[in-house]
Parts: structure tokens; C-alpha cells; sequence
């Protein structure tokens, strides 16, 4: 059922959008950069254990991906990602950059922000920022020659380069969320007794004992605070891909915060317009958005720090917060152009919930999380596959705890 705010005509125009992406090139664009992560987390982590993480990517219409393990053979998970998936992101990384750069030349919404930050160098008039050589992937450089021939005018290298900078941080963010259930060793967390296998998003299985609603009080707030985690290892571990690539830099890092933002959106459609605590083992998207956002900006920071970019935190926090800022204004206006109802009598669902009335309600939301967050980390920190992990960091950093949660240097 597609819920009231969503315009069914324009998904009848999403949908008609497939015939012209293909599963199975899709498929064949992910693969080498899912290989490659996978490759990753079996020499980094898994090797250390003698096990390995198996990928599997299946050629299906669902937008889904899992984390599964064998308890009785935990060190041996597999991670599997439905095409479908992929060509959500794919189709997302396609669009935005045109939506963006209309937003741009046709009204005033960008220059206006750019205002609030005083139009200092780190702001940009364009949809998408310049990509440069640099920050160009590999998958754009192999496919760029085929886009030469038949390219519309307005569709400027900068547009081009950033779909596929898009793609990829996308897909390297929901790998290494599935990737952090696993490291974190979720499994443990949920099983009462059994020995098949269990996911960390679809964990009903008949003849396995899983914890529930029915066994504790607080099973959806745990549920939900491991979900919160689990993001925040893959912000880690994507900027770790990033910084691999020599990728961390403004251009990249927005359109990292941009393909996250988007995805929030997209699981944000089920959601109702509140921020009542829903019996649910995902939290609500924008909760989520405000987790990672608020640590992306601390952590991404610190790592410019470390690799000598930037002398300190506060040379470039008002930048970090611009991009963060503005990351999510987009992503918000993107899904309304693309997906919701959307005109004068009817403002997108981001701007609803930013209202002052929803304020209070979502602070106890937050800070809820919160502490359940504490209460997990007590529980998976001993039991963490990797030595050194963000655990210990994200703790020091308190957000949520504190009047101001996001900027401190």
C-alpha cells in the first residue's frame, strides 16, 4: 500500500524507469567494488579468526541486504545483497545530481543557504560540488567514454563524476552497516537457543529461539539502538574505504552524506509523522540520520586531523556542518521532487517533521537511543571482532547527552 504522501503517479514513472536498468548491469558495475570490500573484511578481521565472510550477490527485484549468521559457526557469515537494492542506489546516484542542479538555476533555495554560511569557500552554487580528477572513480573513468557520444549538453563532467562517486560510497556504506552487525557480533544479542541461521534484519526463524517482544520488555529499543550502531560502524569503516582511495575530501565526503541522507528517506516512507517510539526493530530513519550525521561530522573531522588536512577541528567545523547541513536539505527536496506529493499545499515530509511542535518528542527520542546505545555497547564491546574500533570513541564524543552534541572541537 503506498502511503497518502507518496505520489502514485510519479512511482508509476520510477517504476517504467526499470526497463532502462538493467539487473545485470547493475550487478556488474557492484560487484567488483563489493569484491573488493569483501576482500577487506576477510584479511583485515576475518582471516585473524580463520573464518571468512561469503558475498552473495542474487539477481532480485527487492531492495534488501542482510547479515547472516551461523551461530553454531559464527566466524563464516555471509553477507547478501539483492540487486534490486543496488539499482535503488544506482537510480538515486543517476537522478540526484540532475534534481540538484535544477534546484540550483531555478530557484533561490541554495543561494540563500549559502547566505547562512556567509558564502565562504567551502560553499557552493552548483547542484553538486566540482569533482576533481583526484576524486574521479575508477568506474567513471571506464565508463565516461560511453556517455561522450550521446551526453546532453548540461550534463557537465562534474555532474557525471559525482553519480558514480555517489554509487560507490552508497554501496561501500550499506556493505560495511551489514558488515558492522557482524563485527559486533549482533548474533549474540538476539539468539536464546538454536543453531541455524539468523539475519540481523529478517531474524524470524521457526526453529530458532530469538529473543522477542515476548522474552523482553525492551527488545525493540535494543533492536533499534544495535540498528544505530551498526550505521555507525559503517561511517567508520567507509571513511577507512575512503581514505584508502585518497577520497576523503569535501567532494566525497558530501556525497556520502548525501546518499545516506537519501536512503534514510527511502526507509522513512513507512514512518508515521511523529516521533512516537514505534514496535519496530529499525528506528525511526530521521533518528538514525541524526545519529550518523552528528558522528560523521566529529569523525570525518578527526580523520582530516590525524592525516594532517586540516591543524585542527575547528579550521573546518563550519564547513563539516555546511556539508552536513546541506546534505540533508537536498536529499529531502530530491525525494519530494521524485517521490512524494509535492506543491503548494503540500510541504515534503522532512520539512514536516522539522516543525516546532515535533522538537521536544524527538530529543526524547534521541536520548532514549541514547542510553540504550550505552546499554548494548556494554554488551558487544567484549565481544567486538576488531581490536580497535570506534566503540570507545563514539562513547567520549556523548552525543545526545549534552546541550551541544555536534560541534564541540
Amino acid at each position: 500500500m503506498i502511503p497518502p504522501h507518496i505520489s502514485k503517479e510519479k512511482i508509476k514513472s520510477i517504476r517504467e524507469e526499470n526497463e532502462n536498468l538493467s539487473l545485470d548491469y547493475i550487478e556488474k558495475i557492484a560487484t567488483p567494488i563489493l569484491t573488493e570490500l569483501t576482500e577487506w573484511a576477510n584479511s583485515t578481521v576475518y582471516s585473524k579468526y580463520n573464518g571468512r565472510i561469503t558475498l552473495e550477490i542474487r539477481l532480485q527485484e527487492s531492495a534488501e541486504a542482510w547479515a547472516i549468521t551461523r551461530p553454531s559457526d559464527p566466524m563464516n557469515p555471509t553477507i547478501r545483497m539483492h540487486v534490486g537494492m543496488l539499482r535503488e542506489i544506482y537510480r538515486d546516484a543517476f537522478v540526484f545530481p540532475l534534481i540538484s542542479q535544477i534546484i540550483a538555476e531555478d530557484s533561490s533555495t541554495i543561494s540563500n543557504f549559502n547566505k547562512i554560511f556567509k558564502n565562504l569557500g567551502y560553499t557552493f552554487k552548483s547542484g553538486v560540488p566540482r569533482i576533481p580528477v583526484s576524486q574521479q572513480t575508477e568506474l567513471f573513468k571506464l565508463l565516461k567514454p560511453l556517455y561522450e557520444k550521446n551526453r546532453h549538453e548540461k550534463l557537465t563532467d562534474d555532474m557525471l563524476a559525482s553519480r558514480f562517486l555517489m554509487f560507490e560510497l552508497m554501496t561501500v556504506w550499506l556493505f560495511c552497516h551489514e558488515l558492522g552487525h557482524l563485527i559486533q557480533q549482533h548474533y549474540l544479542l538476539q539468539v536464546i537457543d538454536g543453531d541455524e541461521d539468523i539475519s540481523s534484519i529478517s531474524e524470524a526463524q521457526d526453529d530458532l529461539a530469538l529473543h522477542s517482544k515476548d522474552t523482553d520488555e525492551n527488545f525493540f529499543l535494543k533492536s533499534q539502538a544495535r540498528e544505530i550502531l551498526a550505521d555507525l560502524e559503517g561511517v567508520g569503516l567507509a571513511v577507512t574505504y575512503m581514505i584508502g582511495k585518497n577520497l576523503l575530501s569535501m567532494p566525497s565526503i558530501y556525497m556520502l552524506l548525501c546518499a545516506q541522507e537519501i536512503m534514510f528517506q527511502r526507509f522513512a516512507v513507512i514512518y508515521p509523522d511523529n516521533f512516537d517510539i514505534p514496535d519496530l526493530k529499525h528506528p525511526n530513519p530521521i533518528i538514525r540520520s541524526e545519529f550518523v550525521q552528528a558522528y560523521s561530522v566529529h569523525f570525518i573531522l578527526d580523520a582530516l586531523v590525524q592525516r594532517r588536512h586540516i591543524a585542527t577541528k575547528g579550521a573546518m567545523v563550519d564547513g563539516m556542518l555546511y556539508l552536513s547541513k546541506r546534505s540533508s536539505l537536498m536529499a529531502g527536496l530530491f525525494w519530494a521532487n521524485r517521490y512524494e506529493v509535492f506543491d503548494e499545499n503540500n510541504r515534503p515530509k522532512f520539512l514536516r517533521l522539522s516543525d516546532e511542535k515535533h522538537q521536544e518528542s524527538k530529543l526524547k527520542y534521541l536520548k532514549t537511543m541514547a542510553h540504550w546505545i550505552d546499554e548494548q555497547i556494554s554488551h558487544i564491546e567484549p565481544n567486538h571482532l576488531m581490536r580497535e574500533n570506534f566503540l570507545e570513541y563514539f562513547q567520549g564524543l556523548k552525543l545526545f547527552k549534552q546541550p551541544d552534541s555536534a560541534t564541540s572541537d
